[in-house]
């Protein structure tokens, strides 16, 4: 997971949830720019909470990259991971380049709701709570995949 797709979720309040259903990883530079360069932010507290608890794997891979999508590539590529949790347009595309599946946090509620990790009412409080944070169009496409039975 990205460092965008972790702080979205985590501002939404949905981050917990996540790291319970799935296990998380992400590489030790999203932890940097999630965690430390802004130590007293809430979300930022949440997350190395979440990493000191164990609930949020940190990798140490990927420490020479330039950014977190860089590290979170590389780790991807090293194997062992069904794929990509980002909410960053321009990765999606690199992404996308490279036959890399990925996961938008809309998305990440709607599977979560697929697999049975949410009701469904929890998985429309869900996307509300994720409005703020994301794309009209993604909420969009996350609403009508869990209003028109898309997901049962």
């Amino acid at each position: 997971m990205d460092s965008d797709c972790l702080i979205k979720l985590a501002k939404a309040g949905l981050k917990e949830r996540v790291c319970e259903s799935w296990q998380v990883v992400i590489p030790a530079m999203v932890q940097h720019e999630t965690v430390e360069r802004t130590p007293m932010l809430p979300d930022a507290m949440q997350i190395r909470d979440n990493i000191l608890s164990g609930r949020l794997l940190v990798a140490a891979g990927g420490a020479d990259a330039k950014q977190g999508e860089d590290a979170v590539l590389r780790l991807y590529q090293a194997g062992g991971f069904d794929g990509v949790a980002t909410d960053d347009a321009r990765f999606i595309r690199r992404l996308r380049s490279l036959g890399v599946p990925y996961l938008v946090p809309g998305v990440v509620v709607v599977t979560l709701r697929e697999t049975g990790a949410f009701s469904a009412e929890e998985a429309e409080n869900a996307i509300a709570s994720l409005r703020p944070y994301i794309s009209s169009e993604e909420y969009a496409v996350a609403q009508l995949m869990l209003w028109k039975g898309v997901v049962p």
